[in-house]
């Protein structure tokens, strides 16, 4: 039979499952709008922005971290080249999603027709992609282009997930091509995960093994892997204790008693002492990046501590710490295999290992209790994740929670507690304001959940506009914007280093007062709900409220601009190029 390209393409990915693509109008994508709308049963959601859309695929995935994936479409020229950000996001965070990128026609190539990146060569837009995807590239002739197109969903979701950007030219999506039928994407993706090597897991138990105070360290590979079982049962079976980076919250429940929380600059007390006490650390799909190490000040690598590392990226291994044993291979396959290797060997007596964390966890609680409880109005950012947390716990235990970037990840480590894996943190990029997208991506992931998305002014304002793409699809995400006219987190870090800050403060250049908008206005012009919050003993009822309507609900919260950020870890960034200072790893 014959068919054109753009049918094709979205009849195979009906085919393999894919429930939503999500995209922005632009002529360079005409004929993949037209086929996955009128030819399919994919629901094809209309993004406010390019970068949206990404943003909703990328929490689609960490909603879901198995396929179907979600897919994009974006246009060509300024509207693909609106996606950098999101996808770079997406990249840092191991997210599968796949973007069908519009192209210019092939005979034009190099004319420099609309919107064509044509300075250096015919249309070199996808370059522009490579250092931020698995793989970035145009097709070229339409006879294989599907085939391009099945290899990319491929490497999409093996191996560590990331996304993949396939541009296909507006003459080549028309183009009719012979087939024998629509492809099983599924005999395409049927890859079985990587394992870890033998020898490397007899020598990782007889570490683990031998070790009084071992410590489990993890992240979003636990995750991705979908390992939170093995994790657990790992942790249970051995009296290992575990804390997880930011990205990686919720792969163990923060009320398990070996959860030690989130480790690093906005960490717990007991899991910050564990990485500098333990004396085998065993991280499984973690990069040890500085917000998550405190500057690489935590962990005594090489030294009193002996590191296992196990990643499925070998790239990862030995990228900041050299390893006793590194492991490359997927998180649940590993841990099953370490369980195994660790089952016949005797273990060394833990208790007073476990007793000791215990009690610090006591301590760091006493002393956390009255930022947890605080009535002073303005807010504090701690009372209102702390709120957020009980009612949560009452009302929604199996909600989504998205939190932001800015001092968002100076409370939600702590404060935030996950009672679920369905926690989620840009934990590199940082982007702002990708949480309210996501939120829908996410929500649309798990239409039966609640989701809520928790993020600063600053970033509600930059991309606050998904709240439209929200309401056009009865997707009743609750979202709390924490307001208080400034980057709070920018502001507090120059004035500790040059005693004044610059761009921060959002204000009125005539008077210099601070320029106040009203969220919840913002989100009833918009056909949402809107409600203010200012004091504390209105935060609880505002959420239970906003969860129960089953509207779409954003909560403006009064926050304290003064208000000091959450810092367990105090370490600078270098500002002297001569200098070797604490924030570079030992070697």
């Amino acid at each position: 039979m014959r068919m054109q390209l753009a049918t094709a393409i979205a009849k195979a990915l009906e085919s393999a499952g894919t429930e939503f693509c999500f995209g922005y109008n632009g002529h360079g994508n005409w004929k993949l709008l037209d086929s996955l709308v009128h030819e399919t049963r994919i629901r094809t959601i209309a993004a406010r922005s390019e970068d949206h859309a990404v943003h909703m695929a990328d929490c689609y995935w960490r909603s879901r971290r198995e396929p179907p994936m979600a897919v994009v479409t974006t246009s060509v020229g300024p509207g693909s080249a609106n996606i950098t950000p999101a996808v770079a996001s997406a990249f840092f965070d191991s997210s599968a999603l796949l973007v069908l990128a519009g192209g210019g026609a092939t005979q034009w190539y190099g004319r420099g027709g609309i919107e064509e990146v044509y300075r250096y060569g015919p249309e070199e837009w996808p370059l522009t992609l490579k250092p931020l995807t698995k793989a970035s590239f145009s097709v070229t002739r339409p006879d294989n282009a599907l085939e391009m197109v099945l290899r990319a969903y491929k490497t999409a979701i093996t191996g560590r997930p990331g996304p993949v950007v396939v541009q296909l030219p507006f003459d080549i999506q028309h183009t009719e091509i012979e087939l024998r039928g629509i492809p099983d994407l599924a005999r395409w993706t049927r890859i079985a995960r990587p394992g870890p090597d033998p020898q490397a897991l007899d020598e990782a138990a007889d570490l683990i093994a031998s070790a009084e105070r071992p410590l489990l360290s993890v992240s979003s590979g636990i995750h991705n892997a979908r390992a939170w079982k093995e994790l657990a049962d790992l942790a249970e079976r051995f009296s290992i204790p575990v804390e997880t980076a930011t990205p990686g919250k919720g792969a163990i429940p923060e009320d398990h008693p070996l959860s030690l929380g989130c480790v690093g600059r906005a960490g717990t007390l007991q899991a910050n002492q564990a990485a500098r006490e333990c004396d085998v650390l065993i991280g499984v799909g973690t990069r040890f990046g500085d917000i998550d190490t405190g500057g690489w000040t935590l962990h005594d690598i090489p030294g009193s501590t002996k590191l296992v590392h196990i990643d499925i990226d070998d790239g990862e291994l030995a990228r900041v710490y050299p390893t006793d044993v590194a492991i490359v291979s997927d998180a649940r396959t590993a841990l099953l295999g370490l369980a195994t290797a660790l089952e016949p060997r005797p273990q060394a007596d833990r208790t007073a290992w476990l007793e000791h964390l215990g009690q610090l966890r006591d301590k760091w609680e006493a002393e956390v209790a009255p930022l947890r409880t605080s009535d002073a109005a303005p807010m504090g950012y701690a009372r209102v994740f702390s709120d957020l947390s009980d009612v949560v716990a009452e009302q929604a235990p199996d909600a989504t929670v998205l939190f932001d970037t800015g001092h968002s990840l100076s409370f939600g480590p702590p404060f935030l507690r996950a009672l679920s894996r369905h926690y989620i943190h840009s934990g590199f990029f940082h982007r702002m304001g990708w949480t309210l997208p996501g939120a829908v991506g996410a929500a649309l992931a798990r239409p039966d959940k609640p989701t809520i998305a928790i993020l600063g002014d600053g970033s509600f304002t930059m991309t606050g506009s998904a709240l439209l793409t929200a309401v056009e699809q009865g997707v009743p995400i609750v979202v709390v914007v924490l307001s208080n006219g400034t980057l709070q987190i920018e502001r507090e870090q120059m004035l500790r280093i040059y005693g004044r800050h610059s761009l921060t403060d959002y204000v009125d250049e005539a008077d210099g007062k601070r320029h106040e908008i009203d969220f919840a206005d913002w989100a009833r012009v918009m056909g949402a709900q809107g409600v203010r919050v200012r004091a504390p003993g209105e935060i609880k009822d505002a959420l239970r409220k906003a969860l129960d309507s089953g509207a779409p609900t954003v909560i403006d919260v009064d926050i304290d601009p003064e208000s000091e950020g959450y810092r367990a870890v105090h370490y600078r960034y270098p500002s002297d190029f001569a200098e070797r200072g604490l924030a570079h790893p030992p070697v």
